[in-house]
């Protein structure tokens, strides 16, 4: 019994010796582990990095795609150890909106062969290292963790329990060569090989910036059904030339993985053959690697689809080369649509809670000096300018980050939500004459002369910035077109846009400040400002009244009750301000101050909401048809949509948000009335609803297909035809009428 103890405590110090501990981070769990349970002297020793992703959460291979980082592992080993590089394991292709990156999801596991000496002493050794890595969802974060792993050297080991992980990665990584031959045309290459039977194949370049990452790859069969000879077609990048071609190593030697039948070969060009990718291309189709998760976005399954020639053209099928923006637009007709766009965005209802702040501007400067009105119109022109570009800047360094964000996305944030009601709260407070504040945002009038107005220009650009920021809920006719082009744009076009969108927005304040004539038919400043301004306070309340409904409908009624304690203490610390620090004597300031800041930081503190578990997000689309709500409409999904065209029936798609005001307005005034909603009864119209209050990058996704990044949209599919029907932005009981007139 003894001798039996001793083996037991022996077999435990073993299976610990090559036990690594697990290091999470976010979402990502990572260990370093072994094949074998020792390290033998003279033999290469399996070392392996094993990450462990969060359903929906993905990491990066070698060449990431087109966004991300690829994971790395940098080991410290004894003297005398070497270690290689990542044995790269064949990737898949996760599409993101209209972008697709190479990466793993799930339980992955990355090799490293370590060349042990034959020199290495009996005993223990210790091999650490330090992994970093991308890990993304809607978000992406950086993740980089300390691994460590203690193994016996001895002169023979016995596999370990996650041998059977080094198996499944040695049969996704590439050991055998095939040989290509490499040809080049018009905006595509093809790489042509021999494979007996061969259905499907799908290629991951080595290279960056050469291949489109979320293009359709098509297998062609060259000769008859018993030849062998095959051509894979693929696409090229935008703006990829022969120089890129010869950068990203695709005219000769490795080039790539290829994904023959699921099985992985490294794909070695042997030969350049004359140009013959451009036009139609010969041969017989025999399957493509189009992705349905371009469909679906990065909150569906992550490996890509390889769909028949059969099924390639049928309904609901993501394609992976559907159109950023609208087809045939240049970048000056975008900007032209922006400028509209923004001038057309005054009279959206988001915006009527600074039309009543601009028109006291204006009287206010009805009497200022000309030059004096022009400042503040070049002022307020440049704080929406800036806005804009503030924007601009996040939205290209949410796109660097892998994230697929569209028009109004700050609002798909809760804490943001919330703090923009209390925004609101201080702001409506100001109006109401609680606190009085010298260049705040609401000071664009005065009642006082010119000369001793305390607002001036900062107050202008300050409101230039507010008007912005309460525009983002809504989208104006123009708009989307505009935005749309943004989407597979440089950042120098989505600059040009998004500076056309200012311009347009800024244009009647600009007007009015250049030629002041035009304020003629404005009263003269007097004591009816007061009252003006009093009044507008209520707008600003209705508007904290909105956006706490919205944060209803993104966290639920805990949120709201938070957000409304928080309010009480926003609104206790305004009033402390304007009571105690402004109009009291010296002595009692800072103690009042202290309260007020107190107040304030205690009202945001309960006003945050939690992300953690949002009570009021929507389930996910199903795969399969939803059952109806009282209301008649069902949460969208492409499945949904094609189901419903296979069994011959029209679909409307309504594509929403809780926080977008043009959204709303259309619901409640056309969508939700009669005689609309009746007719789409009487045609047996099914109707979807995607909702984008949370993010949702299966919606983010379907947006970019038809060209947009922002909401609403509405679609209107007629059985039969190829593409949907695109209805505009804001909606009559006409215009959905009409366009329910063709279905029979």
């Amino acid at each position: 019994m003894r001798y039996f103890a001793f083996l037991l405590i022996v077999c435990a110090l073993a299976a610990a010796g090559v036990r690594a501990q697990p290091v999470r981070v976010e979402a990502v769990e990572v260990e370093l582990v072994s094949a074998r349970t020792a390290a033998v002297p003279g033999q290469p020793l399996a070392l392996g990095l094993r990450m462990r992703h969060d359903p929906q959460w993905h990491t990066y291979w070698r060449n990431p795609g087109d966004s991300g980082l690829p994971t790395k592992l940098a080991l410290t080993l004894p003297e005398g150890w070497r270690a290689g590089g990542i044995d790269w394991p064949a990737p898949h292709r996760i599409f993101v909106g209209p972008l697709a990156n190479y990466g793993y999801d799930g339980d992955l596991l990355l090799p490293v062969v370590v060349n042990v000496p034959a020199s290495a002493p009996p005993g223990r050794v210790r091999l650490a290292g330090k992994a970093s890595w991308l890990m993304c969802k809607e978000v992406c974060i950086p993740g980089e963790a300390s691994v460590a792993l203690e193994l016996p050297v001895q002169p023979d080991a016995q596999p370990s329990a996650h041998a059977p992980a080094f198996e499944r990665s040695e049969r996704l990584t590439p050991r055998e060569r095939l040989p290509v031959r490499f040809s080049q045309g018009a905006g595509a290459i093809s790489l042509a090989f021999d494979a007996t039977g061969a259905r499907r194949a799908e290629f991951f370049p080595y290279g960056e910036g050469a291949v489109s990452a979320p293009a359709p790859q098509s297998l062609y069969r060259i000769g008859d059904e018993r030849s062998t000879a095959m051509r894979l077609e693929l696409k090229l990048a935008d703006g990829a030339d022969a120089a890129a071609v010869e950068k990203a190593g695709l005219r000769a030697g490795r080039a790539g993985v290829l994904m023959v039948d699921g099985r992985p070969f490294e794909a070695d060009v042997v030969g350049v053959d004359a140009p013959g990718a451009s036009g139609a291309p010969s041969g017989t189709l025999i399957a493509t690697a189009a992705g349905e998760d371009l469909s679906r976005g990065a909150g569906g399954g992550l490996g890509s689809r390889l769909l028949g020639a059969a099924g390639a053209g049928s309904p609901g099928a993501g394609s992976a080369t559907a159109a950023a923006a609208p087809e045939g637009l240049t970048l000056a007709a975008a900007a032209a649509f922006a400028v509209l766009g923004g001038l057309i965005l005054n009279l959206m209802p988001c915006v009527f809670p600074v039309i009543g702040l601009k028109v006291l501007s204006f009287a206010g400067d009805a009497g200022a000096h000309r030059d004096e009105t022009r400042r503040n119109a070049l002022a307020f022109g440049a704080g929406v300018l800036a806005s804009f570009w503030g924007l601009a800047a996040l939205l290209l360094a949410l796109r660097a980050a892998g994230q697929a964000v569209g028009w109004g996305f700050q609002l798909q944030s809760p804490p943001f939500v919330a703090l923009m009601a209390l925004l609101f709260v201080g702001i409506g407070m100001n109006l109401a004459g609680v606190y009085e504040i010298g260049a705040g945002l609401t000071r664009l009038g005065e009642l006082e002369a010119p000369a001793a107005r305390r607002g001036g220009t900062s107050g202008a650009f300050a409101s230039g910035a507010l008007a912005v920021l309460v525009a983002t809920p809504c989208t104006a006719p123009f708009m989307g077109s505009a935005l749309g082009f943004t989407l597979g744009g440089s950042a120098a076009e989505l600059v040009v846009v998004f500076s056309a969108l200012a311009l347009g927005m800024a244009l009647p304040y600009l007007a009015l400040g250049w030629f002041p004539r035009a304020l003629a038919w404005l009263p003269r400043p007097g004591r009816w400002m007061e009252s003006f301004r009093q009044l507008l306070a209520f707008p600003m309340f209705a508007t904290f009244a909105w956006l706490a409904w919205v944060l209803g409908q993104q966290s639920g009624v805990d949120a709201v009750l938070g957000l409304a304690l928080g309010a009480v203490l926003v609104a206790l610390a305004t009033w402390l301000f304007g009571r105690f620090v402004q109009s009291a004597r010296a002595v009692h300031r800072p103690f009042a101050a202290a309260l007020a800041v107190a107040a304030l930081a205690a009202g945001v503190w309960l006003a945050w909401p939690d992300e953690t578990a949002p009570a009021g997000a929507p389930a996910a689309a199903s795969a399969g048809p939803a059952r109806a709500g009282a209301d008649g409409w069902q949460p969208w999904s492409d499945d949904g949509v094609a189901q419903a065209l296979t069994a011959g029936r029209p679909v409307f798609v309504d594509f929403t948000a809780a926080w977008c005001v043009s959204c709303q307005v259309n619901k409640k005034l056309v969508l939700e009335r009669e005689p609309v909603n009746g007719e789409m009864q009487r045609r047996n119209v099914v109707r979807l609803r995607a909702d984008w209050t949370h993010r949702d990058a299966a919606i983010t996704a379907a947006l970019a297909r038809h060209g947009r990044n922002g909401v609403p949209l509405y679609l209107l599919y007629v059985p039969g035809e190829p593409a949907p029907r695109v209805l505009p932005e804001l909606l009559t009981g006409g215009i959905v009428m009409q366009a329910l007139a063709v279905l029979r």
